[in-house]
């Protein structure tokens, strides 16, 4: 081998070499970006697998259940290969746009594909959000492709065909223990113990709370049909006129014997004012929705002494549950989240979070705290109400006939 050719080989095995240390490199910088990722912020799987955003608004505990039963579809390794999940929630009380005016919105505008995908909603404002777009607003709901839809208990008291629940909710009567032996088991036994115990009992104003307003819907329905209290028919309130005048007499016959402040009758702002009364023993008995008063025990803002109790005549109850709107972009994918909602694990954080009755059977829950109090949140005596805008026609009455006593 002559001079030339050595040089040739020796430059030849230096390529070879760098060659061989280039491709070790680029072999470990895929390496490395298959582990952490290189220059892309989601993986083939993520980009594969739609979001679907719920919408929803009330209090901030049923933003956090919503939010915590979100999580857990996104951690569950068999739902997550099916969608994503997001929360968007408009907290009440507060200057943002109503989740109704931000839905009426969208669809005036003509908006198609939006993230409206679901929208979790108490049964009472479905009238409100229809009146303001169209009757067909939400879609019809395909049971067959939500399996988990045979666990739920409440198939006989679902608005219509285009809403599934996923929490029940109920007003009891609340009252202190130690001051109360004997709590009324009858409508007219609590307005017999009213009179009997001046200033001692209070229910907030029905436009500011559903707690208050349950207890003077059930002054009106209890007069009624009971198929009244499931109907947003206007003849209720047209063709009964009588039994209306009956109720709102029997209120004002009442109003004097309700709790006072510097001797005027006082009718406490939203379903919180009425608890802060009662937690402070300023009275002994008011009507309140089951969770809050259990998720504030658990707080320990109310006192133990502070137990619940239904009437014979079950206040008002009403069920939240999912719909699906014309405008969404992800219809497929929500019936996904809606069957995890109604799943046994989904229920348990539920009740764990906020206290929400089940919609399923509780026997089958498991990982419970304070079980014992499910005893106290029997969903089977649950009065069912779906009255539509009737509620607007009692709340804007109250206001006129009872409110302005308060004066």
């Amino acid at each position: 081998m002559n001079g030339n050719e050595k040089e040739k080989k020796m430059k030849k095995n230096i390529w070879m070499k760098r060659g061989k240390r280039v491709f070790a490199a680029a072999m470990g910088m895929t390496m490395i970006c298959t582990m952490v990722g290189c220059g892309s912020s989601k993986t083939t799987t993520e980009e594969e697998v739609p979001t679907v955003t719920i919408w929803s608004s009330g209090g901030q505990e049923v933003r956090e259940a919503l939010q915590a039963i979100a999580d857990a579809y996104n951690s569950n390794e068999e739902y997550n290969k099916i969608a994503k999940v997001e929360v968007q929630f408009v907290v009440s009380g507060t200057s943002e746009q109503s989740l109704p005016d931000r839905l009426s919105a969208a669809y005036k505008a003509g908006e198609k594909d939006t993230d409206f995908d679901l929208i979790a909603i108490d049964d009472s404002a479905i009238a409100n959000i229809e009146a303001q777009t169209s009757e067909d607003f939400f879609e019809e709901i395909d049971l067959s492709k939500i399996p988990n839809y045979e666990n739920l208990i409440f198939k006989d008291n679902i608005v219509g065909d285009n809403f599934v629940p996923y929490r029940g909710t109920s007003v009891y009567l609340a009252y202190n223990s130690e001051t109360v032996e004997n709590p009324p088991k009858t409508a007219e036994e609590l307005y017999q113990w009213i009179e009997e115990h001046p200033g001692r009992f209070t229910y907030n104003d029905p436009s500011t709370g559903n707690s208050g307003f349950s207890f003077v819907a059930n002054t009106i329905y209890n007069q009624l049909p009971e198929e009244a209290a499931t109907s947003s028919d206007e003849k209720w309130k047209t063709e009964h006129t009588e039994e209306w005048d009956n109720a709102f007499t029997l209120l004002e016959e009442l109003h004097p014997y309700l709790y006072q402040t510097a001797g005027k009758v006082q009718y406490p702002m939203k379903n919180a004012g009425s608890l802060e009364l009662l937690a402070n023993k300023e009275v002994d008995m008011t009507p309140a929705f089951v969770n809050m008063v259990l998720s504030q025990k658990a707080m320990g803002t109310l006192p133990e002494e502070i137990k619940l109790t239904q009437l014979e005549e079950p206040f008002l109850g009403g069920l939240a549950g999912f719909m699906i709107p014309s405008i969404g972009k992800d219809k497929e994918a929500a019936l996904s989240v809606i069957d995890f909602y109604l799943s046994y694990e989904a229920q348990a954080i539920d009740w764990n979070t906020m206290f929400a009755s089940p919609v399923v059977d509780s026997s089958k829950l498991e990982g419970l705290e304070h079980e014992d109090w499910l005893e106290e949140t029997n969903m089977d005596s649950l009065r069912y109400f779906s009255i539509g805008l009737i509620q607007k026609d009692i709340a804007a009455r109250w206001t006129e006939e009872i409110g302005s006593l308060a004066q």
